[in-house]
């Protein structure tokens, strides 16, 4: 018995030691591998997060007027969960007709199976309010602000836009394109998250009441641009667009002697705020990524090069061939003009394809290669923007027996309308090439650090001496005889060059389709600024550059150095000055 007793004694201690083992396992599933899985789902149910973000930052014009901002506005949430089967046709109808949101695709998201939907964001506060009174079982208006484009239109390609991503808790606004995308990091606000532990009904526990988070700006952008000159670029663009209805027309303004760019635009635009019901092609910025053969507009590059060189001089003569030149096996003639023996001036001021091809072949292909470089075509100008194109020049090498006498005269070297503000700002600059900025300064709102921007030299890309002279050259462009008379501004020295190109299709330049072109600065002697404005394929009334774009350019550089309070080159005759002085005045 006694064995038997001891037996059983042993059998209860082995099975509540199994017991005991299997208890130990458990627990050591529970409290070391499984801790981490556990403990998240139980933190989901008494943790709670509370996140604060604050302002996009603001973009404003060099003067401080905004360009972009943040509006308050609302979100409109649905919880599927707090919303009765019988009841959800007349939610679906109710915000159908209040919001206006597409019928089917609410009915497309509300039957999605998710717990929570978008009904629709950046409702304004009217609407919101308005849809609050009619007190939907399960629909959330929830505190949030859209990106608001003031100007609509004005300068909207270069500004870009936003649309808005979840982030960590967050809804914040991201930049898609244009500065918007390019300062994306300093403009985006900064947020905070802080955790707490709640009771069942959401209420911070005493012992772990949060902080508030801490919440910051972005910073804010101020641009080289002037809003006033930009207001006068673009509506002279659409009025250009009227008259000679081109494809797309561009005009950028620059202050030589800093590179800031002082206006920047093209036509047709878009208007940011709209954009959904927009066309997306209108959303590139085809003075960055578009490339075009110069023309005409180049040659006044070519001289100022030859004339930096010392292969030619203003006074030297060439045999223009009565406009008809036969070399290399191809024709080059003076677009229907039968020029004879001219000077280098002359040329430029009757902008002879002849003349020009002549005074390049001195030079000879390789310092007209190192020419072109010098002026920046072949690469980016780096001004910041995305898409910029670096243009098309070919190395020496891939030149043929023509190269020497096309290029000089925009054909076969494809330039970008950055490029050739670059390399004429340089020109008026006394050939000193200045680097090309579109952001003035950067300001953080939280400490009122303010980091400006410093114009900063790239290269001398001619001589002083050579840049003045063909300047001088130049200003015959807009005067009588000249192939620009109509860009000439009245009390003023205008130096320019026209640009008529036509634009190579299928492999030939024999395609009816121009690009027009102009670009000058002004006064001759000391630039305020240096304008270009290109018309590309004009399809009304004329195609030449002088005839297109010449007029735009007069009335921009007009009235901007009426707002710039520039005085005249020359006497104004007496009403004209009496005019002049009252607009100051105002």
């Amino acid at each position: 018995m006694r064995h038997l007793y001891t037996l059983r004694i042993l059998a209860v201690y082995l099975i509540f030691c199994g017991l005991f083992a299997a208890l130990g396992h458990h627990l050591y599933r529970l409290q070391v591998v499984r801790h981490g899985e556990l403990l998240a789902k139980a933190e989901s149910k008494y943790i709670a997060n509370k996140t604060a973000i604050g302002k996009r930052g603001l973009i404003r014009d060099v003067n401080g007027n905004l360009l972009v901002g943040n509006q308050a506005c609302k979100d409109i949430r649905a919880d599927l969960s707090r919303i009765k089967p019988e009841r959800l046709a007349h939610v679906v109808s109710t915000l159908h007709h209040e919001l206006g949101v597409d019928l089917d695709l609410l009915r497309q998201r509300f039957a999605s199976g998710r717990k929570e939907i978008v009904v629709l964001d950046g409702v304004d506060l009217a609407s919101a309010d308005r849809l609050a009174t009619r007190k939907l079982p399960g629909v959330r208006i929830v505190d949030a602000d859209r990106r608001q484009y003031p100007k609509k239109q004005l300068l909207a390609n270069v500004l870009g836009f936003t649309q808005r991503e979840s982030r960590q808790n967050a809804h914040l606004h991201v930049g898609v394109t244009g500065v918007e995308a390019v300062f994306d990091k300093e403009l985006a606000p900064r947020y905070d998250t802080v955790s707490y532990a709640r009771d069942r009904k959401g209420r911070a526990l005493h012992r772990t009441a949060p902080r508030e988070p801490e919440v910051l700006d972005g910073r804010n952008l101020y641009l080289t641009i002037h809003e006033p000159i930009q207001h006068i670029v673009e509506t002279e663009l659409k009025t250009l667009m009227e008259n000679h209805a081109p494809a797309y027309a561009y005009a950028i303004l620059a202050d030589p002697h800093t590179g800031a760019i002082l206006a920047m635009a093209q036509c047709p635009s878009f208007d940011p705020n709209e954009r959904q019901s927009g066309d997306r092609k209108l959303w590139i910025n085809h003075f960055v990524s578009d490339v075009y053969d110069p023309g005409s507009a180049i040659k006044g590059l070519v001289i100022a090069g030859a004339l930096d060189y010392r292969t030619t001089t203003l006074g030297e003569r060439y045999d223009c061939e009565d406009g008809y030149w036969f070399y290399g096996g191809k024709i080059l003639r003076d677009s229907g003009h039968r020029y004879g023996t001219m000077c280098t001036a002359q040329i430029i001021q009757k902008s002879s394809n002849i003349g020009t091809a002549k005074i390049a072949m001195e030079m000879g292909d390789k310092r007209l290669y190192q020419l072109f470089r010098r002026w920046g075509f072949g690469e980016r100008t780096h001004i910041g923007l995305p898409a910029e194109s670096r243009g098309i020049l070919r190395p020496v090498a891939k030149w043929d027996k023509l190269s020497i006498t096309r290029m000089p005269i925009g054909q076969g070297i494809s330039v970008t309308p950055l490029q050739m503000v670059q390399a004429y700002c340089a020109l008026a600059n006394g050939g000193t090439m200045m680097q090309l900025y579109l952001v003035d300064r950067i300001e953080d709102p939280a400490t009122g650090e303010v980091v400006k921007t410093v114009p900063r030299v790239k290269h001398s890309a001619i001589r002083e001496r050579a840049a003045r002279e063909a300047n001088s050259a130049l200003m015959l462009v807009t005067q009588e005889g000249g192939t620009a008379t109509r860009a000439a501004v009245k009390g003023y020295d205008v130096a320019g060059k026209t640009g008529t190109a036509q634009k190579l299709v299928d492999g030939t330049y024999n395609s009816g389709k121009y690009v027009s072109s102009f670009i000058g600065f002004v006064p001759a002697t000391n630039p305020a600024f240096v304008l270009l404005l290109v018309a590309d394929e004009p399809s009304k009334e004329a195609y030449y550059g002088g005839t297109v774009c010449g007029p735009s350019f007069s009335r921009i550089a007009e009235q901007t150095l009426r707002y710039m309070n520039v005085p005249p080159t020359h006497p104004l005759p007496p009403a004209r000055e009496a005019v002049a002085a009252s607009s100051r005045r105002r």
